[in-house]
């Protein structure tokens, strides 16, 4: 426990110096009167972030509470409603935004967590997020210079500002911030941040008091923070603070609202891959979805500051030899205690100092993402960070939100073209099949199976795409030797837009009027609602299967039905295929029959192989277990065989299998083969033959599939 307690104490230094400087990013201009507010919000984010991630966090050591990643874009919110408020009416108009974004970011997370959506943030394009992240970077910086100076920074008039920066607050935080950064890049040792930020405190007071300023003088140059009686925060839920709300200001700032759920999602994503490797621990993202949604929805409604978790912070935590979750409980208990009393000696805190913490975050992140961002990103992808922070700079984040949209539907644009919406062509003769035949059905198949055709789709089929198989397909069907079946299988697509439904309609009619057969397997509901929006699924049109293999087997039943073979008794297939018509009777002596009802079990999987079986008449089915429940593999139909191999090689049973039909056997048990060796080595070596036979015609069939199926 002392360990945890100590490691508190030292991630507080960093922690509360950050929340002050965050409160102080939050609430300028006509805000400023009212930054106790604001930082009382930040300690009670802390606090309660601190709290619910030490109890329901899957990293017990991770530090949680405000992030720099998240208030640079809270504090344009804020100074967007403030710009449209009375004087009266900011305040409370600002209190309500940070409560409804907090509310906003803690519903999300809980819903993405309650649906294991904790990934969705992965398929964001890698130069989209670290456009975010860099321009919030950049966001950063200007706040950092305007804490600073306690005059908002804006890049499109920085000359004019500059000329009236004449007191040296604007030097003295540029310094502390390009100093800090300097030496967290020279000394990467996790107690120098929060070292540097009390020896800066020190030594700016001592300058000031060096200078000749006492602290009302400092105060009103702007070198010290204002006299700070109180840092509770205000309560969004007060029917005052409610009257006097102006909504539509608030309601204006729902783009950016928006925009700080997916920097948050983005910053806690990067943040739990960050610790994971740091640590070699495996974080739980859905879990902490849940938790850091339910701390954060708590925060909206008590008046706090969202929040998520600080890498910084967490490593400092860690490196100060934090036992367990008892360092998260110590540091909540500090925030609470610096809450409750701790204003007087935070007005004490340097302005430029809190300016300077600020700048230091902002050209660390830029410096990641605009400079070292060269060894790990392409240049079109560096192109695509360095725009997106331009833009921020120039017309504000909300239009570099856009931008990333934009650049996301592009990159997928890009990647749905690049990916071939046409798998793979493969006849029904190349198709692996379940069932196993007597050899004229195998034959009569082969012939046919040249002019059925599957086509395999895949991706994301859009108008572009769907025009590019129409052509492909089209040019199959002019070809001479043109298929009489087309198998749509919808296996690999995972999303269809109604353009490219309309596309494949226009496909399934022209290949219908060239007297082709459509069918489709595999389609998702959302495909399948695509389809029949646009007419083409009308089910006298258009048959579906639930898969390939289904398809298959209704059509490989509908060829046989049609050629109306007259079944090969089992005795006449086995004479044919013995060297002597004489040794037939003596083999079949070995053998002995067995009857099995309909649905009745022959033998499950993992049981000894103590016999092999014939199938006389009816239809026997192999099926495995997987996870969504048992899989047919094989069906064995009259004048197949099962059980030989398990037999053979003494091996146990590889499937279940049971009769799908009533159907007649013929056993040959362990004890008889030997006995057959013993007695009638001739018999048993014509046995064996024929069963090399029939496995060299299964591995040459299946060699002749996979390698059509592999190209």
């Amino acid at each position: 426990m002392a360990h945890d307690l100590l490691a508190a104490v030292v991630v507080s230094l960093a922690a509360i110096s950050a929340y002050v400087s965050a409160a102080t990013l939050l609430f300028q201009g006509v805000l400023r009167p009212q930054l106790s507010l604001a930082i009382g919000a930040a300690l009670l984010g802390g606090a309660g972030m601190s709290l619910w991630a030490a109890r329901r966090g899957s990293l017990p050591l991770a530090s949680a509470g405000p992030v720099p990643s998240t208030v640079p874009v809270l504090a344009t919110i804020t100074a967007g409603v403030a710009a449209e408020c009375t004087p009266v009416s900011a305040m409370p108009s600002a209190v309500a935004a940070l409560a409804i974004t907090a509310l906003l970011i803690g519903l999300a997370w809980w819903l993405m967590g309650r649906r294991q959506w904790g990934d969705v943030a992965r398929y964001i394009p890698y130069p989209v997020v670290g456009g975010f992240v860099a321009s919030v970077g950049w966001l950063s910086l200007a706040g950092g210079i305007g804490v600073a100076t306690g005059q908002p920074f804006d890049l499109a008039h920085a000359l004019s500002w500059l000329a009236s920066q004449t007191d040296g607050r604007f030097a003295c935080g540029l310094a502390i911030g390009v100093g800090l950064w300097w030496l967290m890049r020279r000394l990467r040792h996790p107690l120098t941040l929060p070292v540097a930020i009390v020896a800066l405190v020190l030594l700016l007071l001592a300058v000031l008091w060096g200078s000749g300023l006492d602290a009302a003088t400092a105060r009103q140059r702007g070198w010290l923070l204002a006299p700070l009686h109180s840092t509770l925060p205000a309560w969004p839920g007060a029917p005052d603070l409610l009257a006097a709300v102006q909504w539509p200001a608030v309601a204006h700032q729902a783009g950016l609202m928006m925009s700080v759920l997916i920097v948050a999602t983005i910053s806690l994503l990067l943040s739990e891959t960050g610790l994971e490797v740091a640590w070699s621990q495996r974080a739980d993202i859905n879990r902490d979805l849940v938790a850091y949604g339910q701390a954060n929805v708590a925060l909206g409604l008590m008046g706090g500051l969202a929040g998520g978790i600080s890498v910084s912070r967490s490593v400092l935590n860690r490196a100060c030899n934090a036992a367990g979750r008892g360092s998260g409980y110590a540091l909540a208990l500090i925030c609470v205690l610096v809450l409750l009393w701790g204003g007087p000696a935070i007005s004490f805190l340097p302005q430029p100092l809190l300016g300077g913490l600020l700048i230091y975050q902002g050209l660390e992140t830029l410096k990641s993402w605009l400079v070292d961002a060269r060894r790990r990103l392409t240049r079109s992808d560096l192109a695509t960070v360095w725009a997106m922070v331009g833009v921020t700079a120039l017309f504000g984040f909300l239009m570099a939100v856009g931008t990333g949209l934009l650049v996301c539907c592009v990159s997928f644009a890009v990647a749905s073209a690049r990916l071939a919406p046409l798998r793979r062509l493969v006849t029904r003769r190349q198709w692996p099949s379940q069932v196993e035949r007597a050899p004229a059905e195998l034959a009569l198949l082969r012939d046919a199976g040249e002019h059925a055709v599957i086509v395999e789709l895949q991706g994301a089929l859009f108008f572009g795409s769907a025009i590019q198989l129409s052509r492909q397909v089209e040019a199959l069907l002019a070809a001479a030797q043109a298929p009489t079946r087309l198998l749509f299988d919808f296996q690999h697509v995972h999303s269809l837009d109604s353009s490219a439904a309309q596309a494949l309609a226009r496909l399934f009619s022209h290949a219908r009027q060239l007297s082709v057969a459509v069918e489709a397997s595999q389609l998702s509901a959302d495909i399948r609602r695509a389809l029949e929006l646009v007419g083409a699924l009308r089910r006298d049109q258009l048959r579906l299967h639930d898969n390939i293999d289904a398809a298959v087997s209704a059509w490989d039943d509908a060829v046989l039905a049609r050629a109306a073979l007259a079944p090969l008794p089992l005795d006449r297939w086995l004479a044919q295929a013995l060297p002597s018509d004489t040794m037939l009777a003596p083999l079949l002596a070995y053998f002995e029959p067995l009857a099995l009802a309909a649905g009745e079990r022959l033998f499950a999987l993992g049981e000894d192989s103590d016999a092999m079986f014939l199938v006389q008449t009816g239809r026997l089915v192999a099926v495995v277990d997987s996870a969504a429940g048992q899989r047919t593999v094989r069906t064995i139909n009259a004048g197949g065989s099962v059980g030989e191999m398990g037999l053979f090689r003494a091996t146990p049973r590889s499937a279940h299998v049971r009769a799908e039909q009533a159907s007649q056997l013929l056993r040959l048990r362990r004890d008889r083969l030997q006995a057959m060796e013993r007695e009638r080595p001739d018999l048993a070596a014509a046995v064996y033959r024929l069963f090399v036979r029939q496995l060299a015609d299964r591995l040459d069939q299946s060699t002749s599939q996979l390698a059509a199926i592999a190209r």
